[in-house]
């Protein structure tokens, strides 16, 4: 029996010594945690491409320097329309275009289409470089009150009206009445006197000669109209501002006869409206500008 006990006690000693070298084990584990070193994840190179973009703000008409241009990484996608010029392709762009001329204003940062710059010597006159192709550049005297008083700027919308004396017989006896109308609609402003772009400093441009884009026929018109009487400028808004130049299809201020009837005697004047017409008539808001204001 004394053996057995003492096997017995032995077996559970050793039980125990192990369990306690494992709680001491565990308990050192617990107080020292072992640190996990992060793993680097390698990030995915983004391959660009250098594009010709504006370094500036720039207007239509002004002439390009080496300093308004220079290249900008773009992504391929970004980069993708055939209208960009690359600096893979086109190393020598910048050197190419420093004596352009903007045709189209452009702001900062913007890629540069071949479009909006005329590639000209600078020999060569601005004039002749805003011009589009197949039309015609023709001046006309003006005055501040036939021209927005300044308002109308370098590459603006107008509308040419020609105001008029028309002589005609009544009775046996000359008279004469005063005519206006429009020629000529959203016509394109190139310049005013000399100016073929705002100055920065000035929200007008006022001057006494305006250069106007038309083709060969209503240039012709225009020289024919100034003749005749004086001619005013109407400036449209951005919104009418759209598309070709088209002639009026209302009265041919141009004609000798214009506002004269059959017999020589003017034509009767507009039915004057009844009270129930005018009570439903549509009111004409006017807006005056005084001093930019």
């Amino acid at each position: 029996m004394g053996s057995v006990n003492i096997r017995q006690i032995s077996i559970i000693g050793g039980a125990l010594l192990v369990a306690g070298g494992a709680f001491i084990w565990m308990r050192s584990q617990s107080s020292n945690p072992t640190i996990v070193q992060p793993v680097a994840v390698a990030e995915a190179k983004v391959e660009t491409v250098n594009v010709l973009v504006a370094k500036r703000d720039m207007v239509v008409g002004e002439r390009i320097s080496p300093s308004s241009l220079g290249w900008e990484a773009y992504t391929p996608t970004s980069a993708a329309t055939p209208g960009f010029f690359l600096q893979s392709k086109n190393p020598n762009a910048i050197q190419e275009f420093s004596n352009g001329i903007v045709r189209q204003a452009m702001v900062k940062g913007e890629p540069v289409l071949a479009s909006k710059i005329v590639d000209v010597d600078a020999k060569t006159g601005a004039m002749a470089a805003l011009l589009t192709p197949g039309m015609r550049a023709v001046s006309f005297p003006i005055s501040p009150e036939t021209a927005v008083a300044g308002f109308v700027l370098p590459d603006d919308r107008v509308d040419i009206i020609l105001t008029r004396e028309v002589q005609y017989t009544s009775n046996g006896q000359s008279q004469s009445r005063v005519v206006s109308a429009a020629i000529l609609e959203n016509v394109r402003v190139l310049a005013i006197d000399q100016s073929v772009t705002q100055d920065k400093d000035k929200t007008t441009l006022p001057g006494g000669v305006a250069t106007v884009e038309l083709s060969a026929t209503d240039a012709e018109k225009v020289r024919l109209a100034h003749k005749l009487g004086d001619l005013s400028l109407i400036l449209r808004g951005y919104a009418d501002a759209g598309g070709a130049t088209f002639a009026s299809t209302g009265t041919d201020v141009m004609s000798q006869r214009t506002g004269v009837g059959q017999s020589g005697e003017p034509k009767p004047a507009t039915t004057t409206p009844t009270m129930q017409q005018a009570s439903q008539a549509i009111p004409t808001a006017v807006k005056v500008y005084r001093g930019g204001q």
